[in-house]
């Protein structure tokens, strides 16, 4: 059962990839807000009935952003109770093709880069992995329908992304059935006109938007 009242927004993107078999489909997208910065996630815990003051809680966290990166950039995993283990991971350049080739090989060659991985705590009541994550901690709501158009501006060519509320996307389709006659098929046929629709927010460019489980491309996330 979910512990946070406030909502978690869901956009819907469409797949216009004809060659996936995800095509015409909508897929999930998390409707992210202003990134927090260090101080204001401080701020935050600090109103949060915690006994330390802001500028203490900053304090540390500024310690923690210093040490992190040094114990794992000494092969040192670091378990942070109960969110998660934070790891060192090699981004590969180029493999070694065997043993000979190891011979005076550089690893800077190899290893194109490394990664701070982060893997959600899994136990008992303090699971923090996707599903349980979303159960115990996620209160959902549909929000808009994100599109991406390209314009010319100033002569140059850019990407503009857009939001359309579902609850009108859904409005407009069940007006154009009552248009044409019609009770079903068309484009309307890939929303549900029954799916609850979050406030009432009007059309706009940009919104930021997180990745979604099933993905078009036909990935999943656990």
């Amino acid at each position: 059962m979910t512990t946070n009242d406030i909502k978690l927004g869901i956009n819907l993107r469409k797949n216009k990839n004809s060659k996936n078999a995800g095509y015409g489909k909508y897929y999930p997208e998390v409707d992210t807000q202003t990134t927090l910065s260090l101080r204001g996630f401080a701020k935050h815990m600090s109103d949060h009935g915690c006994i330390y003051g802001q500028e203490l809680i900053e304090g540390v966290l500024k310690k923690i952003t210093q040490c992190l990166p040094e114990l794992i950039s000494q092969g040192v995993p670091v378990r942070l109770d109960p969110l998660g283990t934070f790891m060192p991971t090699c981004h590969v350049n180029k493999p070694v093709i065997n043993i000979e080739a190891m011979d005076g090989a550089d690893p800077n060659d190899v290893v194109k880069g490394v990664h701070i991985r982060f893997l959600p705590y899994g136990v008992e009541n303090d699971n923090l992995t996707s599903r349980r994550f979303k159960e115990e901690h996620c209160s959902l709501e549909f929000r808009n329908i994100i599109d991406t158009q390209e314009v010319i501006v100033n002569g140059k060519h850019r990407k503009v992304q857009t939001l359309k509320p579902i609850q009108t996307a859904v409005a407009e389709w069940r007006a154009a059935q009552l248009a044409d006659g019609s009770t079903g098929g068309g484009e309307g046929s890939n929303a549900n006109p029954g799916a609850p629709a979050g406030g009432d927010n009007s059309s706009q460019t940009g919104g930021n938007t997180g990745g979604g489980e099933p993905n078009p491309d036909g990935s999943t996330e656990d």
